[in-house]
C-alpha cells in the first residue's frame, strides 16, 4: 500500500536537504523509512519526519 503523503526522491531529497544519490544509498540500505514501486524510491512524509524525531533524540 503506498501512502498518500509521498515524495519522489527528488522531493524528499529537497524536502531533508540531502543530495539524492546519499538519499537513494540510504534507502537502497534500509538506512531511512522508503518503499521502491516500479524501480522508484518514495518516501512518506509522515514516516520521514518520524525518523528524524526519532534520529534528533537519539543525538544523531
Amino acid at each position: 500500500m503506498v501512502p498518500k503523503d509521498t515524495m519522489t526522491l527528488s522531493e524528499a531529497s529537497t524536502y531533508l536537504a540531502i543530495d539524492a544519490e546519499v538519499l537513494a544509498r540510504l534507502a537502497a540500505e534500509r538506512s531511512i523509512p522508503s518503499m521502491e514501486v516500479n524501480g522508484q524510491w518514495i518516501f512518506s512524509k509522515k514516516s520521514i519526519d518520524k525518523w528524524r524525531r526519532v534520529k534528533a533524540s537519539q543525538g544523531k
